[in-house]
């Protein structure tokens, strides 16, 4: 399992994200610190249609009917299916955990997996720098 970020402006979807499998590995371990220095917790930005989704899918696997493609997606379920938060809070939160990250240790990092794990952040603040500038949204998708 990994976490991606998409972000949402107006209706236009971008689900061009890349890999953050360490942050979904101590998800746990990020979501205490994002408690101790007073910032919403990732797990609280987590949106899991992808994953309810796909459950669903392997749990109807004798429906052998096609499923329409979402236009704006691309995907079985659309923009309005998922949940969404606002990308200045993502970027304020992201922003002050890697700081936090930085700073001090994460309970079962390594010094490299807290290398990688800001790496992780600097791209998803970096997604989320654009997407604010434009009032856009965001969320983590959790997918297999």
């Amino acid at each position: 399992m990994t976490i991606w970020i998409h972000t949402l402006e107006g209706r236009n979807y971008s689900q061009d994200s890349d890999d953050h499998s360490l942050m979904c590995r101590h998800l746990e371990a990020i979501d205490e610190v994002c408690q101790k220095i007073g910032v919403k917790s990732l797990g609280e930005l987590v949106d899991y249609t992808d994953q309810e989704y796909n459950y669903e899918e392997f749990d109807d696997e004798d429906d052998d009917e096609d499923v329409a493609l979402d236009p704006e997606t691309g995907l079985a379920y659309g923009i309005d299916d998922m949940t969404w938060f606002d990308a200045q809070e993502g970027l304020s939160s992201f922003k002050a955990l890697k700081t936090a990250v930085a700073s001090s240790v994460i309970t079962g990092l390594d010094a490299d997996e807290v290398v990688e794990l800001i790496e992780e952040l600097d791209n998803c603040i970096s997604i989320l720098e654009k997407s604010a500038a434009q009032a856009g949204k965001f969320h983590l998708s959790l997918v297999e």
